[in-house]
């Protein structure tokens, strides 16, 4: 990564935080205990996460994920890191096939919709495996085609009525 790329990185994170920070400004102000606590509660949990992707002893994928949401102008994405995981022997071929899910997603994107997705990253059946499990929701265009060809890729992959998308993956 250049220091150029690093800088654009850290002022997209420091926005991030700004946004929560100013949320939950407004909530002590307000008076709103419960959505305050709510609110401080959400942020633990993203920053668990946060620790947990960044301590995965990767480089490629977290940094991906890290910047997905400012690289793709139609997607959002969450993350779940569920356990501590060692992603460092899948780095690059995690890395790939979210890029190539994405890409092929973006092919049957309807423009002008959000597309918001979540991730959710789990120890595989032994420890040299890692699982992914990806919901997106957002109207698709011929998502049947999509499915296919997710399926024939290696992905499992379920298209309901053609605004939710479930895909399974396991590496390793």
């Amino acid at each position: 990564m250049v220091e150029k790329d690093m800088i654009m990185l850290l002022r997209h994170k420091r926005h991030d935080w700004m946004n929560q920070i100013q949320l939950i400004h407004g909530y002590a102000s307000l008076g709103k205990h419960d959505r305050l606590m709510n609110q401080l509660e959400d942020l633990r949990t993203e920053s668990e996460y946060e620790r947990r992707i960044l301590n995965s002893d990767a480089v490629k994928f977290p940094l991906w994920l890290l910047s997905f949401n400012w690289n793709h102008e139609q997607f959002r994405l969450k993350y779940i890191v569920k356990d501590e995981l060692d992603l460092s022997r899948h780095d690059e071929e995690l890395t790939a096939l979210a890029k190539r899910m994405v890409e092929w997603i973006g092919e049957h994107k309807v423009e002008g919709e959000l597309y918001e997705g979540t991730v959710h990253l789990y120890q595989g059946f032994d420890s040299n495996s890692i699982g992914l499990s990806w919901e997106w929701e957002g109207q698709l265009h011929n998502g049947e085609s999509l499915k296919q060809r997710l399926n024939n890729e290696g992905f499992i992959a379920t298209v309901f009525d053609d605004q939710e998308l479930s895909i399974e993956m396991m590496i390793g």
